[in-house]
């Protein structure tokens, strides 16, 4: 090959490379924008969690009222949170791995 086709290669490569990189930076901005509701309502939710964990007697109190006012609508909102707990419980360590294998690849970018 001849030096100006070793510089034109060089020089594309070159322009590949950063359109590879301007493209990772779009795909980041784009994917922390996609996540970035689903990241608010984990944060919500922890919130309440803790809520809950400073407050037992106040939920205990509200949930024997109502119980006392609502048996079977209670029992069937326990019967279906018992189910929606066990599957959490099943998929979470499959999405936690999931994550951190999403997290360790953009990393090495």
């Amino acid at each position: 090959m001849s030096r100006s086709s070793h510089d034109d290669l060089r020089l594309r490569k070159l322009m590949l490379q950063q359109r590879s990189a301007v493209q990772r930076q779009i795909l980041g901005i784009q994917s922390r924008r996609l996540l970035a509701p689903v990241v608010q309502t984990v944060g919500r939710v922890k919130a309440g969690g803790q809520w809950v964990r400073e407050h037992p007697a106040l939920v205990a109190g509200l949930a024997a009222v109502l119980v006392a006012w609502r048996p079977k609508a209670v029992l069937g909102l326990a019967a279906r949170s018992l189910g929606l707990w066990s599957t959490v419980r099943r998929v979470l360590p499959v999405a936690v791995r999931l994550w951190a294998q999403w997290q360790q690849r953009s990393s090495q970018r």
